[in-house]
């Protein structure tokens, strides 16, 4: 049963908020690239996994409200939004409603393996390319409210 909607500002995205969950992909201050030829391009290596295969896929988002959240335990997942804006929400332990976080997905992310998620709609045709273990696992968590994601200036 709903117990009507919880309203979820949303975040900044930063490493430092956005750390127990995964990463920005995008190079830090101060990492150094894997290879680089002067003038020409810096190669950075900002997240190495080893695995039987990976899936792209192509998401579409037209929700602001979600009911449930999703994880997958075996593979970490790649966000990265092409068009329009969108938030992701995310937590470690959705039975605790302060752990549940939403960020402005404007960077791509890498969520780790069983991190909660979703993504909610915040303006604009919104896709997103979606990257993740071929043999992955899906687990769901049935909220008892949904969540709205509030744009801030946190």
């Amino acid at each position: 049963m709903m117990n009507g909607v919880k309203h979820l500002p949303i975040e900044g995205l930063s490493q430092d908020k956005f750390d127990s969950y995964g990463r920005i992909l995008t190079p830090s201050d101060g990492e150094r690239p894997e290879v680089s030829e002067p003038e020409v391009f810096d190669f950075f290596l900002l997240f190495k996994m080893i695995s039987s295969g990976w899936q792209i896929g192509y998401l579409t988002i037209q929700t602001k409200q979600v009911d449930s959240l999703e994880r997958h335990p075996n593979t970490p997942e790649v966000f990265v939004p092409l068009r329009g804006k969108a938030a992701i929400i995310a937590s470690n332990d959705p039975n605790e409603d302060t752990s549940l976080h939403a960020f402005h997905l404007r960077e791509p992310v890498v969520l780790r393996a069983g991190v909660w998620h979703n993504v909610v709609h915040i303006a604009g045709e919104v896709s997103i390319l979606i990257i993740e273990g071929v043999n992955v696992i899906d687990d769901y968590f049935a909220l008892n409210y949904s969540i709205q994601c509030d744009e801030s200036t946190r």
